[in-house]
Formats: structure tokens, sequence, C-alpha cells
């Protein structure tokens, strides 16, 4: 039997992932293909090269403390919390539209922050590697501007495909390969299940969103239009959910989306919340084992023969 896993986005958050990896292994739990979206890409394409959890901590950790100058600006960025105060970033930055202060000095370029340092960073994580040099079958999933399509990425250098599938549309540009307009996967699929359903028996999925529904204040027509947005976005979660197996959907709300000072806290967290579910996980595992035997029981039934 083949288990899948499919890891989601959630920029500082998706440090979780590491400490779910860890747990796997601690659980004698092989993965036989990974697909990863956002910072999931990264954390699954490191693990894809290394099948090694505490190898991706090390790379990644190393690569934080050298790094955070680049990453103080998503600190500042995503400095709140919870979703809806998220969400409510992007409101701001739509006010400020509004009176034509943000067209003259950002709307004209194609995104809020220059490419050139998280560029850097990526090819300091994966260097010249590959998807074919993954040990384990990896995916990552991004988003065609020119077709409105989620687009599957297994070839190439490692390092464009994650940052293809980590471009946040309107913080990072795209990102052009061959005939492709690339932004985040998670715009339209923000846990990259589907693309690996074909190729796994099992997938374990890992959710990062939430996926719960508060209504908040209408004063105005703009928070209409914004409050629309997250009924959409929510229904595009539930519906990146389907199909999956055995679902992990942590309770992140207390944790910054651009902290990544508490990124040891959340390797932790994830580790420990993984253990606490191995039981649940092993029972799945066998149910889909026995599950996968009964079409072979319903074939014998046919023969030509008795069975004792």
């Amino acid at each position: 039997m083949k288990v899948g896993l499919a890891l989601g986005g959630g920029v500082a958050r998706g440090v979780y992932h590491i400490g779910l990896l860890k747990a796997l292994e601690k659980l004698e739990i092989k993965i036989d293909i990974i697909s990863g979206t956002s910072f999931g890409a990264i954390i699954g394409g490191l693990y894809a090269l290394t099948q090694n959890a505490q190898e991706v901590e090390e790379r990644l950790f190393e690569i934080i403390d050298k790094h955070q100058k680049e990453l103080s600006f998503l600190k500042t960025s995503f400095s709140s919390t919870n979703v809806e105060a998220k969400t409510a970033f992007f409101e701001k930055w739509r006010d400020l539209a509004k009176e034509f202060y943000i067209w003259n000095l950002r709307i004209a370029k194609s995104s809020l922050v220059d490419l050139k340092p998280f560029l850097k960073i990526f090819r300091n994580l994966f260097g010249d590697f590959s998807f074919k040099d993954c040990k384990v079958p990896f995916y990552v999933t991004a988003v065609n501007l020119l077709n409105a399509e989620v687009v599957s990425i297994d070839s190439g250098p490692l390092y464009r495909g994650t940052l293809a599938s980590s471009s946040y549309p309107g913080f990072f540009p795209p990102l052009k390969i061959e005939d492709k307009i690339l932004i985040d996967g998670g715009v339209l699929m923000p846990v990259p299940a589907k693309i690996i359903r074909e190729k796994a028996d099992f997938i374990i999925g890992v959710n990062l969103e939430s996926t719960g529904y508060r209504l908040p204040p209408i004063r105005n027509a703009m928070d209409v239009m914004n409050l629309a947005d997250r009924i959409r976005y929510k229904r595009i979660i539930e519906d990146s959910l389907s199909g999956i197996d055995f679902l992990i959907s942590p309770d992140l709300e207390n944790f910054s989306w651009g902290d990544f000072t508490i990124a040891r806290e959340l390797v932790q967290k994830g580790e420990s919340e993984m253990l606490g579910r191995g039981e649940e996980l092993a029972a799945a595992l066998r149910a889909n084992r026995y599950r996968g035997l009964m079409p072979l029981k319903k074939f014998l039934s046919f023969l030509p023969f008795k069975r004792k």
C-alpha cells in the first residue's frame, strides 16, 4: 500500500510539518509519495530529498538564522495571528488603494517585495538539486495565471518549482516557467491531495488553514466584498480536503503567519500532536489495507472451484 502525504501552506506556521514528519518516522510510517503547496512545498521538497526529518529541521533553521533580515519583512506583514486579522491586512491595502496612494507606490509593480533576496533563500535551500534527485516522488502545485488552472510540477530545478508554488500573489511576482505564469498553488488548492490521489492508496493531509467561519461586522460595501471573498476561500479549502483519508488540521491560531522566531515551538507541537494521534492513524491504515483486499475476495468468489 502506497502512503501519500499532502502538505498545505502556512508561511511560518508551515514549520509544523517538520514535527509531523519526525513523528511519522518514530511511528515507523513510511511515506511513498509527497505533494506540497507554498511552505508545504518547501518542507516536502527537503524531505523528499533526504527522507530524514532531522536533516530537514537542521537545514531549514540554518537558512532561517542566516536570512533573518529578509524574513523580518514577513513578520511585519503577517504580524496578526488569526485568519480574520490576516485577511484584514489585505483589506488595509485595499483601502489605501482606494485613495490612490498604493497605486502610485506599489501597484505599478507586480509585487510588494523584491524577489531577489527570496530567490537567494530558495537557491540556498535546494542548491542544484532537481525533482529527479528526490528519494521520494515529489509534486508541487502552482496556479497558472494564463488559464486559471492548477499546475502540477514534478520536473526541473527544485528551487524553481517550490518558489513558483510559494509565490503569494501580490507579495511576490509571478514566476514564468516555460509557457506558464505561476503563482502560489494555495490560491486554488490549499492542500494538494488531489494531484496524488491516483498515485497513492492512502493520503495523509495536513491543513494549516482555518476552516471555521465567523461573521464579522458589516459596515459598508467593502466589508461585504471582503466577506464574500472569505466565504469563497473557505469553500476552496473544504474542496481541497476531499479525498483525504487521514486529516491533520491543528489549531494554530495563536501562532503568527510570519514570525519564524516561534518555529522551534511549532516543530515540537507538530511532533507531539502527531504522536498523540499515532494509534488513530495506525487504525486508519489497517482499515484501508482491509478495504484493499475486498476486490480480491470478490474475484475469488467467482472462480470455478470451492474454497475451504
